[in-house]
């Protein structure tokens, strides 16, 4: 396997937080800059950005991450250089849970060369999800204005208003809280004949 020529640093004590928040259940990587991380770790409650580095495993903060990527061939790329990094054992004692990317721009199909590298960088992975285009992402001046999905959320009505969590946020939002609740059940379940 060959190392990334970039490797991201472990941080050296608990990541900081914002006062008085409570520490995630995830935590979101950006693969480069403009991957998407601050607004998903605004509209994902259990999410937390962690920066540029990989979670250290302190205190008693979540070891899940999910690496953050936008939908073009140098941001996926970068993706992957960072799954190579953790599977070399140099991602500290995180646990990558999957990989999201996120649309660059409007439209569900992707061009045939960032689907080819998409499709090479989620091979690295076992799960990924796509966040399509959201058109009210861009335009915000703040993510603070934007709805947030939380594991208590009821499910959503097929019918959205403006307003709602965008139904590839909920999508996603769900299916990684499921992820880590089935990692941490497996985890935590004796093997047959040990205690």
């Amino acid at each position: 396997m060959r190392l990334p020529e970039r490797e991201l640093p472990i941080w050296d004590r608990p990541i900081p937080l914002p006062d008085r928040s409570p520490s995630p259940m995830l935590w979101l990587l950006g693969a480069h800059g403009g991957a998407g991380v601050s607004t998903l770790a605004h509209v994902l409650a259990p999410a937390g950005d962690c920066g540029d580095r990989w979670p250290g495993g302190y205190g008693k903060q979540s070891p899940y991450v999910a690496i953050v990527a936008r939908e073009t061939v140098s941001g996926l790329v970068k993706a992957g250089e960072l799954l190579r990094q953790h599977t070399a054992g140099h991602g500290g004692p995180s646990t990558i849970i999957g990989l999201i990317t996120v649309a660059d721009r409007p439209g569900r199909k992707l061009p045939k060369q960032i689907q080819q590298t998409r499709d090479v960088v989620t091979a690295l992975v076992g799960r990924d999800w796509r966040i399509g285009w959201i058109e009210q992402y861009p335009l915000a001046r703040d993510p603070s204005g934007l709805a947030v999905w939380s594991p208590f959320d009821p499910q959503p009505e097929k019918k959205r208003s403006a307003t709602d969590v965008p139904a590839d946020i909920a999508t996603v939002g769900s299916e990684l809280r499921e992820a880590i609740l089935l990692d941490v059940q497996r985890s935590t379940t004796p093997t047959k004949g040990k205690p």
